[in-house]
């Protein structure tokens, strides 16, 4: 027996209307599908990125939920990823942004230690007969012959110990400040670093380097009182190579 045209092979009859009445239900759930989606997860709930930009949210899809970032690199300049969601670096500084209180930023990070206020730089220059140094105005010292002048002593990559060069020159200085023509002045000794390491480092280190010397002239006889020091770690560093990063690695030594 042959079907007719308008007849199933279950024996139901297909009318024109039926037929349309189906093709209008599948259009009508295939455009559901496009535009609310059928059987996917729902949001904040995911598969892929995808998911998670839809309907008006924006975000990515780490671990089956929606969140703001997956790392850092989806977070904006000063932020950072954590747990999903892109917040405020602690201490975070630029350009744009500076430190409170005038504090310095280095890396990107608020330091702790307010800069020292400088009574002179090459802005500011000290008055005639004075020079700058280590950002104080200082007189030159009036020591005469093998009392004016005493090389800044060196130091070894990361370490405090004396050369015995040093020694020498602090040597001869003890016996400019003891019996010679500096006798009764004061020193005042600045440890420096070269620019490599962090920030709290250089400053410890160039603090104990100072401390170095000051034992030193202490021990030979120049009283703790009349010896200052200070630190200005990598702030003052200009070298390039190791030539000029020895030359950052040392003791100022100022007579006042």
């Amino acid at each position: 027996m042959t079907l007719s045209s308008t007849q199933s092979a279950h024996g139901k009859v297909r009318t024109p209307q039926a037929a349309a009445l189906r093709m209008f239900a599948w259009i009508t759930l295939v455009v559901v599908c496009v535009f609310v989606g059928c059987g996917g997860p729902k949001w904040p709930n995911c598969d892929n990125d995808e998911h998670c930009n839809a309907d008006g949210h924006k975000g990515v899809c780490l671990n089956g939920k929606c969140v703001d970032c997956r790392d850092d690199k989806g977070c904006a300049t000063g932020q950072k990823c954590e747990s999903g969601q892109c917040l405020a670096v602690v201490g975070y500084c630029d350009d744009k942004k500076a430190c409170p209180g005038g504090a310095p930023c280095v890396n990107n990070r608020c330091q702790d230690k307010v800069a020292e206020v400088r009574e002179c730089s090459d802005e500011k220059p000290c008055p005639q007969g004075s020079r700058c140094e280590n950002g104080h105005c200082v007189k030159p010292p009036q020591g005469g012959p093998g009392c004016s002048d005493f090389p800044a002593p060196k130091f070894d990559f990361e370490q405090a110990t004396l050369r015995d060069a040093s020694k020498q020159t602090l040597q001869r200085l003890v016996g400019c400040l003891t019996s010679g023509p500096l006798k009764g002045s004061r020193v005042l000794l600045t440890g420096h670093c070269d620019n490599r390491g962090e920030y709290e480092f250089n400053m410890s280190l160039g603090a104990e380097r100072a401390e170095v010397v000051k034992g030193f002239l202490s021990a030979a006889g120049i009283g703790a009182d009349r010896i200052a020091t200070s630190s200005r770690g990598k702030l003052d560093a200009v070298g390039t190579d190791e030539a000029g990063w020895e030359n950052d690695r040392r003791v100022d030594i100022e007579i006042r």
